[in-house]
């Protein structure tokens, strides 16, 4: 059977509407596609387009095309005979899509689907991302689908710049972007997307039937943010034997060869798991590592005959026997006595390393023999040996290190640096391995802590094992905040460390007895009723004393805004500056940094609203730790889903949000939505700063006048050596733009792509390399999924070549 693909126009002579169209074989009747936009053809109405598939038998056939006007009514326009061949199949004439019939084509939204590629039979868990946007009325504000009763928020808003091009009169136009996730029931279902305007009524603009399997799909709860692992797997992480073959002849030419002792403490362990445990430390193509197993007392009368086995067999292997059971701890400092090796590296009973582990260790220490500490990526193993829930990390992040032990596996340190440490300490039990990493950094500098890209572990996902869920060791988690709390203890840093969103960690830094001036500094254009919501917020949700309020007035008009202006003035602390001239955000606010007269700035937008009373105290009590200059807030939108999540360089070009359009209480990659971290760069929607690291870099770059200025400023932070965080125990609420406007207009398009090409030629590869945001992770419009391919170079490769 072939496929007869009909395209063309069609328009109704005496100038009736025409409602759909379709194609009739017989009695079977396949819907088309009507409404395509037709530039080509001079009409009044453009979007007379349609586009039909018809499978046709083999043999001859007659096909009936038939348009539906006002009246509902099926009318015949055209028919032909024509004959479908016996096998073979034909090619679309223009993108397949075209013919996926769509009954909620709405002639108000004009729209286009990236992805899916193919739309499939049957699917349980669906991407969608594309664009959306109103051709008349009043602009798109939200996009979501809807299968049954469920309803799945789409992230919208995204940048569209080859739209925004398109449409140079359209509102809306540039941010027209969107993407969401949706999970498809049993069954059949229809799947409908909707967009609405501002509080007006959802709109259907495109339908589609699809089936959910019966059996439900073993896949883990990560599939939103790690995608196809299998299939990245076989792209990117598999060895063939010319790749061995390489490894071996660098390994041959590496002028160091650190000595790897490998510690693997075992208690009544799984034979089949520590098999492979150990089989994995012998696969290793690095060939300079010992092995140092320590039996903790099992009761398991296997046990200790199947470790000698393996020593007697393997000089490389060294064992010993403990009388009595003294838990990790003590079993791993026991394995500490037995290594010879330069370096010692974490191995758990039931997890194995990837054939290349020690192989990259070794290349790092050939490039820089000053590091003390090294750690990779890592990912999970099922019963059925099958890997998934990879954790691509970012490189040294010490602010999300006292949230979360990211550095757990592989981990490599200098042996001498434990050992002057005292090793593993008792009572840590479950976190100890998080208590001497703490200890570790405390010893050493920044430049001397290493993290490698590369998936070299892989953690055993046991019904006892934190891999499979973080609550089966209920104790380690207090031992993990006991760790941070000593850390602080031993640092010199006021704060107090609780529970925080499930089986993390959050420091409550202490502020001083005496609280710093605070400057807010807010510019404004005329929609009063934004500004005075903010104003009502921070005055009325503020817990943080003393501050001052700076309001840079650019050039408004509007008789109610001059009148509030007015009597804002009138109120204690609170300063009002006039500043004519076109808009540029960076001249505003460097302007009101000149007037402030606080030793902290906060950048604040007048579209922004207080949730939270502490806001202002949580970000004051951040940027005033050692080596931070900058702060910032997470943000959400007003339907509740994220609009800020800190920035990742990079994403749609230059930069990106975080996490943008998750809702309250989802965690995002691995928890990071919900965890205080360092960034490279954060928005000044809400932003506190060091007034004297502001003047001391020049403020904002007044050649950015409107994007852009907020990470330019950030990335001169830090490349000054400061550090920037961003913080979601500080939450605020962002009617992006609604003062100024989205760039949608044709100057401001051309203002917004001038100002890329400034950012690229200023900053170059700087853009393309964010150190806390992994380069196995995509920069592409869905943030936190696999990246295909990695921006990342085998070693192995570069040499061969």
């Amino acid at each position: 059977m072939r496929t007869l693909y009909l395209t063309g126009w069609c328009v109704s002579r005496e100038g009736k509407e025409i409602r759909a169209m379709r194609a009739r074989l017989g009695r079977q009747e396949f819907a088309g596609n009507y409404g395509i936009e037709r530039k080509d053809v001079g009409a009044a109405v453009q979007r007379i387009g349609f586009a039909i598939a018809i499978p046709l038998p083999a043999g001859k056939s007659q096909v009936f095309i038939e348009v539906q006007e006002a009246d509902c009514v099926w009318r015949a326009i055209s028919t032909r005979a024509v004959f479908g061949a016996s096998d073979g199949e034909s090619a679309a004439p223009i993108d397949p899509k075209y013919f996926i019939p769509n009954p909620g084509a709405n002639p108000r939204i004009e729209f286009w689907l990236d992805r899916p590629l193919v739309w499939p039979k049957k699917i349980r868990y669906l991407k969608v991302s594309g664009w959306c946007l109103a051709i008349s009325g009043d602009e798109i504000t939200e996009v979501r689908a809807r299968v049954r009763k469920n309803i799945f928020p789409a992230r919208f808003g995204k940048l569209r710049p080859d739209i925004g091009l398109r449409y140079d009169n359209r509102p809306g136009a540039l941010r027209s972007g969107f993407s969401l996730n949706a999970t498809i029931p049993r069954g059949r279902s229809q799947f409908i997307m909707e967009a609405r305007s501002g509080e007006g009524p959802w709109e259907t603009f495109f339908l589609h039937p699809l089936r959910g399997p019966i059996f439900r799909e073993q896949l883990n709860g990560e599939w939103e943010t790690a995608g196809d692992y299998a299939r990245w797997i076989r792209c990117y992480d598999r060895l063939e034997r010319e790749d061995v073959q390489c490894i071996r002849e660098q390994i041959a030419k590496l002028h160091y060869l650190p000595m790897i002792s490998v510690l693997l403490p075992v208690y009544n362990s799984n034979l089949r798991w520590l098999r492979r445990a150990i089989l994995s430390v012998q696969k290793q193509l690095y060939p300079r590592w010992e092995l140092c197993l320590v039996d903790d007392a099992s009761t398991d009368r296997k046990l200790w005959p199947f470790l000698q086995k393996y020593a007697r067999r393997d000089p490389r292997i060294k064992v010993m026997r403990r009388t009595e059971n003294g838990h990790i701890s003590a079993a791993s400092n026991d394995a500490l006595r037995l290594a010879k090796g330069d370096f010692v590296a974490l191995l758990d009973h039931d997890d194995e390393l990837a054939s290349t582990a020690l192989y990259f260790m070794a290349l790092a220490l050939n490039k820089n023999r000053d590091l003390q500490l090294i750690y990779s990526d890592e990912d999970k193993l099922d019963a059925q040996n099958r890997r998934s829930e990879p954790y691509f990390k970012a490189d040294w992040n010490p602010e999300l290190f006292l949230a979360q032990n990211f550095i757990s596996h592989l981990s490599v340190y200098r042996t001498d640096l434990i050992r002057r440490l005292g090793g593993f300490r008792i009572g840590f039990e479950g976190s100890q391995d998080y208590d001497l990493a703490l200890r570790c950094i405390e010893q050493i500098r920044p430049n001397e802590i290493e993290h490698l890209p590369w998936v070299l572990y892989h953690w055993r996902a046991g019904d006892q094992s934190t891999a499979s869920s973080a609550t089966a060791k209920p104790y380690a988690q207090e031992s993990a905040r006991r760790a941070v709390q000593e850390h602080l203890e031993r640092t010199g840093v006021a704060g107090t460390v609780v529970p925080s969103f499930d089986v993390y960690l959050q420091t409550k830094y202490a502020l001083q007895a005496e609280h710093p001036l605070i400057s807010i500094i807010i510019p404004t254009r005329d929609q009063v009723s934004r500004l005075e919501k903010c104003l009502h917020s921070v005055f009325h949700k503020t817990d943080y004393r003393p501050y001052e309020v700076i309001v840079l007035d650019n050039e408004s008009h509007e008789a109610e805004t001059l009148e509030f202006l007015a009597a804002l003035e009138k109120r204690e602390w609170v300063r009002v500056e006039r500043i004519e001239g076109a808009f540029n955000y960076s001249r505003l606010n460097n302007r009101g940094v000149e007037l402030s007269r606080g030793s902290f700035i906060a950048l604040l937008n007048n579209d922004v609203e207080v949730i939270n009373d502490d806001w202002l105290s949580e970000m004051v009590s951040r940027v005033m730790q050692p080596e931070v200059a900058m702060v910032g807030a997470r943000l959400w939108y007003p339907n509740g889903t994220i609009q800020h999540g800190g920035v990742i360089l990079g994403a749609g070009g230059i930069a990106g949000h975080a996490h943008v359009g998750l809702r309250r209480g989802e965690p995002g990659y691995f928890a990071r939505a919900n965890l205080a971290q360092n960034v490279c760069a954060v928005t000044a929607a809400c932003a506190l700063v060091r007034r004297e690291v502001y003047l001391q870099l020049g403020g904002f770059d007044e050649n950015l006048a409107v994007t852009f200025n907020d990470i330019d400023f950030c990335l001169r932070l830090h490349k000054a050596g400061y550090r920037i965080v961003w913080t979601p125990h500080a939450d605020l609420i962002h009617h992006e733009s609604a003062s100024r406007g989205f760039d949608d207009s044709t100057p401001k398009q051309v203002r917004f792509l001038a100002e890329v090409d400034y950012m690229k030629a200023k900053w170059g590869d700087t853009l393309q390399r964010d150190p806390f945001y992994n380069p196995n992770l995509s920069l592409g419009e869905n943030l936190f999924t696999l990246a295909f391919p990695p921006r990342t170079t085998k070693p192995w490769q570069s040499v061969a070549a």
